[in-house]
């Protein structure tokens, strides 16, 4: 019989200690091919965002030899004087793959990472949280498959929380825009010759000698956008401003950060962070500039960016989690991104589901505030209105 065991890291010199070996294992993954499980990642996620929080980076081993790697943390939420903990997947942000895997070891990986879920939710944890799980990864296939001698002792829950739109990409651009409606063509023309009678007009990729301008643009035209609304943006906060600084120095050094510009008249109007990895596009976040919404901006630079793409011979240009209306202007191929919850099996189960349920709605409001929290669902409940009117899914949250 196979010896299958596994041991937990805590200290931040065995996580960085772990890079060579994490990379060789995410070489032998089919499904692990996303920048969000890189040990670069993590690390500068960890970096940023890890000081509240206990690093439990689970290694499974197979004899002497590690066949796996589950970055996870373990999260004390504090809501009045009720505390509570719970396991997470470090750094998932925009998409969670879950683990670091080789085919061959999935399932004695997940049998040995199911076993020590139900020893810590018997011990000290009220659950486990992981958030952002595309529904077509191989984590999800297997937890799915169930595991007969863990059915007993574990409750698992999934719910859609948001999609996550893709793009297929075809070998030439004039296939990929004979693919969209005639009006949706003759619109985009219509647009960009309006804008090109009075201005010039450059899409152009970010020069890797001036990241810091580059940047410090980026931020500025995001900010503006939220303020706009009254809501506040990310980039209100110094830890994210300095993550993004961060992560874009550490994907420079391998060639995997791509950021685009559109300019008019010299002054950039849309930037689109994003980053390539293994032939696909992923298109992290973007940022417009307002004054310019009768042109249609944003499109129009989301137009050259899948032309590039395209020309770049890559095969995905995955929108990452958000299922905001403009992104079903270019594709009507979405994934689901799921949270899995699970707890003990005991008679509490459905109270216990309840209660955290309540408890992080509350937590979550306690966060933003009501009065950032409002303006924020009157921008989802126009974009659902929108997303019906296309015809396209609404999940449920």
């Amino acid at each position: 019989m196979e010896s299958v065991s596994t041991r937990v890291v805590t200290e931040l010199e065995e996580f960085k200690a772990l890079s060579t070996l994490w990379d060789n294992l995410l070489e032998q993954g089919a499904d692990n091919g996303s920048t969000f499980l890189t040990h670069e990642w993590a690390l500068t996620w960890w970096k940023h965002f890890g000081e509240d929080k206990k690093l439990n980076i689970l290694l499974v081993y197979k004899w002497q030899q590690i066949i796996g790697i589950v970055p996870l943390m373990k999260t004390e939420y504090k809501v009045g004087l009720v505390k509570m903990q719970l396991l997470e997947t470090l750094g998932a942000m925009d998409c969670n793959y879950v683990w670091v895997v080789p085919i061959e070891h999935r399932e004695q990986a997940m049998a040995a990472l199911l076993g020590y879920l139900k020893k810590e939710l018997a011990e000290n944890l009220f659950a486990v949280k992981l958030s952002y799980v595309p529904d077509d990864s191989s984590y999800l296939k297997l937890l799915r498959g169930g595991n007969t001698s863990f059915a007993g002792s574990l409750v698992v829950r999934e719910s859609v929380v948001t999609l996550a739109p893709y793009i297929s990409l075809p070998a030439t651009w004039e296939e990929y825009f004979g693919s969209l409606s005639s009006n949706r063509r003759r619109t985009l023309r219509r647009k960009l010759r309006s804008l090109e009678r009075s201005h010039e007009v450059k899409f152009e990729m970010y020069p890797p000698e001036n990241p810091e301008i580059a940047l410090g643009k980026f931020f500025e035209l995001h900010q503006k956008r939220w303020d706009s609304v009254k809501v506040r943006g990310m980039f209100s906060d110094s830890n994210m401003k300095a993550f993004y600084v961060d992560i874009t120095n550490q994907f420079l050094k391998k060639d995997w950060l791509h950021f685009s510009f559109l300019k008019i008249d010299g002054e950039i109007v849309v930037a689109e962070y994003s980053f390539i990895y293994r032939q696909k596009l992923y298109g992290q976040m973007s940022a417009r500039d307002i004054s310019y919404s009768k042109y249609s901006v944003g499109h129009l630079h989301r137009m050259f960016l899948i032309k590039d793409a395209i020309e770049k011979g890559l095969q995905e240009f995955d929108c990452l989690r958000g299922d905001e209306p403009y992104k079903y202007h270019w594709t009507k191929s979405a994934r689901r991104y799921m949270q899995i919850i699970m707890v003990k099996k005991d008679w509490l189960v459905e109270p216990r589901l309840k209660f955290l349920n309540t408890y992080l709605r509350l937590y979550e409001i306690r966060q933003f505030g009501l009065k950032e929290i409002y303006p924020r669902l009157l921008i989802r409940i126009k974009e659902q209105k929108e997303r019906r009117r296309m015809g396209i899914e609404v999940p449920k949250e």
